[in-house]
């Protein structure tokens, strides 16, 4: 399955965000963003004293870190900055509390109420504000426990039973008007939309000759491609089963050419859903309601904001939640369109003194830095500087006794010693291939002789140098040895 319109950031390739997932992926890109432009990075270890924000479950493991510049530092959880405060994180937390504000102060919301969840004056309640309705937890968040486009005082029972029964932990729920329409997550950063995004739920198109498990089996294998969709395959659950009969439909049906099939109601990106890049799909009113509603949470200057706008009026629309640390990371690699720069506009609100600095294509090791924090090792680790200067590149082919023999290790030892950064890897039976990159093109002259030199084992017949461009392309810091 091929994927049309996608335009990524250059310097966010695969390579950069490699085995890096969910919450930790959010942290890496603002991190990375920071240290490419000179800012110094620390992290942190899990459950450090220094970390006074607020989180909702899981640890700080790889997701506290701290960016400073020479005259000041601002601490990070996830995406969100300390400039958003705990008060601020409490409230959004609290949805009934949330819309009670955004209402008060006229920012348009979903008619709702909150129930203890055997409250039996929620069906008056349904009844009064009319079909369809929703329901889902007081504090939920991932969209967990959340029944959609419910038609009926049966329908509502049903969802309340199965609500129950797999979600014992939710005491409290709130039951709202549901409001047909698209539903985008708007990020803002201090009064300026930043990044949408259209979720829409799992789905399918028929090709006129795959079955309906060949058609899902294939669109997950698309979705590995994309670093942030890659672990959130659509799963063939009891909710996709129910699409499917709904629809007079098997797993071995054969679905039209053209024809759309959603497998759900719900447009969770983290149960099969796309994310549709939506930068100029949306009203300027839309927008402002965004905006707007930051402005009335107290300490709020960036966060994603769920909005369903109106299926018959694209100047209307409906604040669901405030998400005060939201996800980024599909802002940075959506399903479709044009990858929006959300970690740069927060870097640039913290130290808007780098908002005009050269940026460095280099990137660390994200896994390798944690490793010590994961271990307990460390209370911390710095992050070695990212070079701003340009760098210079060339290959080496050297043929010989240079396999088995310790070469490779030997040569990774002493380009750590001299800053070269790069691979070196096997390349047939009798020789490899040294790709470095420093910013000090003369070290190379001297790095020729200890191709040649090699370690006690080797023998080096021949080495050929070939200089080679860096085509603006994202450089790893470090020396590593391939093995494949």
């Amino acid at each position: 399955m091929e994927r049309e319109n996608i335009e990524l950031k250059s310097d966010l390739t695969e390579e950069v965000v490699e085995g890096i997932k969910g919450f930790k992926l959010c942290a890496y890109l603002v991190a990375l963003e920071g240290w490419r432009r000179g800012l110094k990075l620390t992290w942190y270890k899990d459950e450090t004293d220094l970390c006074k924000m607020h989180r909702v479950g899981g640890s700080t493991q790889g997701k506290f870190f701290s960016l400073s510049s020479e005259d000041k530092s601002h601490y990070f959880l996830r995406s969100r900055g300390d400039g958003v405060t705990n008060k601020a994180v409490n409230l959004c937390g609290n949805k009934e509390s949330t819309l009670k504000l955004l209402k008060e102060q006229g920012v348009p919301t979903p008619e709702g109420s909150i129930f203890n969840i055997d409250d039996e004056r929620m069906f008056e309640y349904a009844e009064n504000i009319g079909f369809p309705v929703i329901i889902k937890p007081l504090n939920g968040s991932m969209g967990r426990g959340v029944y959609t486009n419910i038609n009926s005082i049966e329908e509502l029972q049903e969802a309340l039973t199965d609500f129950i029964r797999r979600y014992k932990k939710y005491k409290s729920i709130i039951l709202e008007k549901h409001h047909h329409g698209q539903e985008y997550r708007i990020y803002v950063v201090d009064e300026e939309v930043i990044a949408v995004t259209n979720r829409i739920p799992a789905n399918i198109t028929g090709d006129g000759v795959q079955s309906v498990r060949k058609l899902i089996e294939e669109k997950n294998e698309a979705r590995k491609d994309n670093p942030y969709l890659a672990s959130k395959p659509i799963k063939v659950d009891y909710e996709v089963k129910l699409a499917l009969k709904n629809n007079g439909l098997e797993m071995d049906s054969i679905l039209p050419e053209g024809k759309v099939l959603y497998l759900r109601e719900k447009s969770n990106l983290s149960s099969g859903g796309d994310s549709i890049e939506a930068n100029d799909k949306i009203s300027e009113e839309v927008k402002q309601i965004a905006i707007d509603s930051l402005k009335v949470v107290p300490s709020l200057p960036h966060a994603g904001v769920d909005i369903i706008v109106d299926s018959e009026d694209d100047r209307k629309g409906v604040v669901l939640e405030i998400n005060a640390t939201a996800e980024i990371s599909f802002h940075l690699f959506p399903w479709e369109g044009k990858a929006r720069d959300v970690p740069g506009a927060i870097i640039d609100y913290y130290f808007p003194e780098t908002r005009e600095k050269e940026k460095s294509l280099a990137y660390f090791d994200y896994h390798s830095v944690i490793e010590p924090l994961k271990t307990w090792a460390s209370d911390e680790v710095v992050v070695a500087p990212a070079p701003i200067q340009e760098m210079h590149r060339k290959c080496f082919t050297v043929n010989g006794k240079v396999q088995k023999v310790g070469y490779m290790n030997y040569i990774r030892r002493q380009a750590l010693k001299r800053n070269i950064h790069g691979t070196i890897r096997k390349n047939g039976l009798k020789q490899v291939e040294i790709d470095g990159m420093t910013t000090d093109e003369k070290i190379f002259d001297e790095f020729i002789d200890v191709c040649y030199k090699g370690s006690k084992k080797s023998r080096v017949d021949h080495v050929k140098i070939e200089d080679k461009g860096m085509e603006n392309m994202p450089y790893k810091m470090g020396f590593v040895v391939e093995t494949e």
